[in-house]
């Protein structure tokens, strides 16, 4: 079984490759940076991608539900977090794919997120944007992102980079993490390398996504009204296809 674990900074990971295709949904407009290069710069000009709607297992989860739509809302706009992950065209499609295939599971209290099983690699013609999806994305019930401890009589949870456990905080610096470690950057490499079961190197892109992204995420709950109208837009989207569904001839 091909296994990769995000501990609070260990990840185990190994590879098996097979390709893939990723389709655009809809959007919003971002500005263009003026020094990337010119096929991402066409990608990031495009209307960013959303999904239809989130999975079911996001969308009966409240505090996933949460998470997921405070980093949309970071990865829809041109910033540098969006940035370091290639643009928000390129960013929102593939962490909209990867979330997609997010299940919850009830693991040891130190993994955050466990990925096992073979890795699809994707590239989508559209943006040009390359990146790997594991057969199985497990989020820990058990861990950081839901808990400051498994119990009462138990140590309390350690914090992930600076984030406490179990807050808005700590649940998007962990998605983001997982994404740069799916995504490729213009030179081909992963965003966050690999870091196995090297602790050190763990924290290390830890600090790298605090480094990038940390004033974004700083800033949570500023942009509730983007959040809310990216959930109007979905929702109305949802409802769309469902009347769409209702009115075709049986």
């Amino acid at each position: 079984m091909r296994l990769r674990e995000f501990f609070f900074g260990t990840i185990v990971m190994t590879l098996a490759l097979i390709t893939g295709n990723a389709n655009p949904v809809t959007a919003f407009i971002p500005e263009v940076d003026p020094e990337m290069d010119a096929d991402r710069q066409t990608a990031s000009s495009a209307a960013v991608i959303m999904p239809l709607a989130p999975s079911t297992v996001i969308a009966n989860d409240k505090v996933l539900e949460s998470a997921y739509y405070d980093t949309l809302t970071i990865l829809s706009v041109s910033n540098t977090c969006s940035d370091f992950f290639g643009g928000p065209v390129i960013a929102v499609d593939v962490f909209a794919k990867f979330m997609q295939t997010v299940k919850k599971d009830h693991l040891a209290p130190a993994i955050a997120m466990r990925m096992s099983g073979q890795t699809t690699s994707v590239f989508n013609t559209a943006t040009k944007a390359e990146y790997r999806l594991f057969d199985k994305a497990s989020l820990n019930s058990n861990g950081p992102f839901y808990r400051r401890a498994v119990s009462r009589a138990d140590v309390s949870v350690p914090h992930v980079g600076k984030y406490a456990p179990n807050t808005e905080k700590v649940r998007v610096l962990i998605l983001l993490h997982e994404l740069g470690h799916v995504m490729t950057d213009r030179d081909g490499k992963w965003v966050l390398p690999d870091d196995g079961n090297n602790e050190t190197l763990s924290r290390e892109n830890s600090r790298k996504i605090e480094e990038v992204c940390g004033d974004q995420i700083q800033k949570l709950g500023e942009n509730e009204g983007m959040k809310n109208l990216a959930r109007q837009k979905l929702a109305e989207e949802k409802v769309a296809l469902q009347r769409s569904s209702v009115s075709q001839p049986q």
